[in-house]
């Protein structure tokens, strides 16, 4: 098989860890819905600010002017990422995409009378912070998490002139399926009702070219995240329409968003200044435009090839292992309705477990849970109300053993066949029956450790800030009492 050369732009790939038999091993990532490492030209594009920056905005400085130019490039850059007409858009720099979001509902009065239509496969970033604006309303989704247009035109008809936002995910974290947005949003605009996008995890592996859409077609707000688009320094974006920014209160409130303060008033800035209350974080936002251009210069189809050549091997591998459970789409013919996200049990395996032996057997990091999408997954593994409740109880009352919940394996521009198959092997061992009477269960996390002892991450820290040449020269800081 052919090597994959684009792993040579990511930082960190090479790195050995411990395995629970003494050896270390190269770190396979397979957790890139969660966060991604940093592109290479992220980093050098940190470094270099680094030697440059100071306070923006208000510095009379060379080193203050410079870096606020280099900030308001910066917002450029998305807008040009995502296609976006900087004259009907403004790009805000967030956190991450729960900031946004967060943000983006503040916009909006509370009132018990007005309604916000998700979906039931959001991430909980899009669903908790719109239940303290009013009444949240759920359109439906099938078992691969996909919105119908047709059911959020039946919620929208019933809901009539009180519904005022649809805001939904673009894909799926839990599976990676993909959403028919310029569809929704059609519908939505129908209605007269905007439409918001989490774009977290769409962003970092399709484009997204506003300017190529429809009018009707547009999402009236995207929001999305640099940690899990190759530049992970605390950056994140919310776009939307620049005139809604422009009337409607600031979200955050404080220095550098006003034109002038008086006793018992103040005159807000326009859009986005007057949404970026307070210092922000540069060099999240330098990186974050930073990680865009480099997608865009290596391309979304090359990106694409590789991640969806390894999700093709991974689905058709997991339907030959004993007692393998496939969520979502499965169809290999269907690739472009997907991401590279693929969530799936073992049956009659704890899916913590799963987790636990690829991490200490094969140094591969893979996530398992419910992936911070709890009413989805409950709907993805068929649980009947009843079920869900009584492990909502068991899960108040501290017990976490027996949880349910999946294995997701979800693949970056960098990973390679080789740490697939690493992770198959021991998916297949495990399913055979190897491996369980090595680990024991932690009731207060769920997690699975070796029942012989964990690695002592506390020391190799202190190791790597000692910055000693010789870490992995024959020694092993693996601690196995």
């Amino acid at each position: 098989m052919e090597p994959n050369p684009l792993r040579e732009l990511i930082v960190g790939v090479n790195h050995r860890v411990p395995v629970r038999d003494g050896r270390k091993v190269v770190y396979a990532n397979l957790d890139n819905a969660a966060s991604t490492p940093a592109l290479k030209a992220v980093k050098q594009e940190a470094d270099q600010l680094l030697e440059w920056y100071a306070s923006i905005h208000r510095g009379a400085g060379y080193k203050s002017q410079l870096a606020s130019e280099w900030y308001e490039l910066a917002r450029q850059d998305i807008l040009e990422f995502i296609g976006a007409d900087p004259d009907t858009y403004c790009a805000i720099f967030t956190s991450n995409t729960t900031d946004a979001i967060n943000r983006l509902a503040r916009k909006f009065p509370v009132d018990a009378d007005r309604s916000v239509i998700i979906s039931w496969a959001e991430h909980h970033a899009n669903d908790l912070p719109w239940r303290e604006r009013g009444r949240v309303l759920r359109t439906p989704v099938n078992d691969e998490g996909w919105i119908d247009p047709d059911h959020l035109d039946t919620v929208l008809q019933r809901e009539g002139r009180r519904a005022r936002l649809v805001s939904v995910t673009g894909a799926a974290n839990v599976n990676g399926t993909v959403q028919p947005i310029g569809e929704l949003a059609r519908v939505a605009h129908r209605h007269g009702i905007p439409l918001a996008v989490d774009a977290a995890q769409l962003a970092p592996h399709r484009a997204i070219r506003l300017n190529d859409m429809a009018e009707e077609e547009r999402p009236d707000f995207l929001m999305f995240s640099g940690h899990k688009m190759y530049a992970p320094f605390g950056g994140g974006a919310l776009v939307g329409r620049r005139e809604f920014f422009d009337r409607t209160a600031p979200a955050v409130r404080g220095g550098g968003a006003v034109r002038l303060v008086e006793p018992d008033g103040v005159d807000w800035l326009d859009a986005p200044e007057r949404e970026e209350a307070g210092s922000p974080n540069v060099l999240g936002a330098v990186t974050l435009a930073a990680a865009a251009r480099e997608l865009q210069r290596i391309g979304f189809e090359e990106m694409d090839q590789v991640e969806m050549i390894l999700t093709r091997r991974l689905l058709q591998a997991l339907e030959r292992i004993p007692g393998s459970i496939i969520y979502g789409i499965t169809d290999t013919a269907r690739m472009q309705d997907r991401l590279a996200v693929v969530s799936f049990n073992l049956e009659g395996i704890d899916h913590a477990l799963v987790a636990g032996v690829l991490a200490y057997e094969g140094g591969i990091g893979v996530r398992n849970g419910c992936f911070c999408a709890q009413p989805f997954v409950m709907q993805m593994l068929g649980l009947t109300q009843e079920q869900a409740f009584a492990f909502r109880d068991k899960m108040r009352n501290g017990h976490k053993i027996g949880i349910p919940g999946s294995v997701r394996i979800s693949f970056g521009l960098y990973n390679t066949n080789e740490e697939l198959d690493h992770a198959l092997m021991l998916l297949q061992a495990l399913a055979e029956g190897e491996f369980r009477d090595a680990y024991r269960q932690d009731p207060s996390t769920g997690a699975f450790h070796p029942a012989d002892g964990v690695p002592s991450y506390s020391d190799h820290i202190h190791e790597l800030r000692m910055e000693e040449p010789a870490f992995w020269a024959g020694r092993n800081h693996t601690r196995f009492p």
